[in-house]
Formats: C-alpha cells, structure tokens, sequence
C-alpha cells in the first residue's frame, strides 16, 4: 500500500478499517453519497446497492461474527482510472458454535475499488467473493 498517494492510501485504509472494525458506520465512512456495490462473479445474480443497502447488508452479516479481520494479500492502482484493486484474506469468528466448537471462518476476495478524483471516497466497489460463501450468506442475510 506505500506506492498509493497518500490520499487513496488513506481512503483504503478506511475502507479496509471498516470491514474490520464490523461497525456499518464506520465502513460507510469513505463511501460517496453515490456509492454503489456489486457482489461478483454475476452468476450468484446478486443486486447491486447504494450507500444505505450496502450498509443494512453488511449490518446483517457483521452481526454473526465476534471478530473480522480484511487482510490485504496484494494492492494495484490504476493512476489513469482512479481504481485500486485488492486481493485479499477474510478471517472471523463467528459467534454461533458449530457442534460446541468455534469455527474460523476463512476465506478470500478481491475488491475493484473505484475512487473519486481526489481519491477521498469510494464511488463504487466490485467485491469478487468465494462463491459457496456468498451463496450462503444470501440465504441467511439476503
């Protein structure tokens, strides 16, 4: 994350910050007032959200972990376009015991995020999840 500008450094530390932190408010913090979200790959045919849905989504699925850890593994800028790609490593804690045991939840990603000229807000996130995750997760958050 060094080669960034310090702007989008800052902004995807934020965002990145966010995830972690499992606070909707504190994820929503360097998203634009235009922000949109996709889930990818298109297949899981998953609806894209604003600003608001995206946090009432991320509120339903915060809500069944006791920690979340987003670990970039890899960061790209394209200067030219204003997008930082980054690969990485989700882990948590869920906080309902699977046969009396807590089980880690251990997966990855790789997000397209789309950044404002300046570089202080995401405009636009494309999340390219684990697909059986995801699956799951629609089933019990929508």
């Amino acid at each position: 994350m060094d080669r960034l500008s310090p702007e989008r450094r800052e902004t995807i530390r934020r965002l990145l910050d966010g995830y972690s932190s499992l606070s909707t408010k504190k994820l929503s913090e360097p998203l634009s007032p235009d922000f949109t979200h996709h889930i990818l790959p298109s297949s899981l045919d998953m609806p894209s959200r604003n600003k608001d849905e995206f946090a009432l989504c991320a509120a339903g699925i915060f809500s069944i972990f006791e920690d979340f850890k987003m670990m970039p593994t890899n960061i790209y800028e394209d200067n030219n376009r204003d997008v930082v790609v980054i690969h990485a490593r989700m882990r948590a804690t869920p906080r309902k015991r699977i046969n009396g045991a807590k089980q880690l939840w251990d997966n990855e990603c790789v997000l397209i995020v789309q950044l404002s000229k300046d570089g202080k807000q995401v405009t636009r996130l494309e999340e390219f999840v684990d697909s059986v995750m995801a699956v799951e997760m629609r089933k019990k958050h929508g």
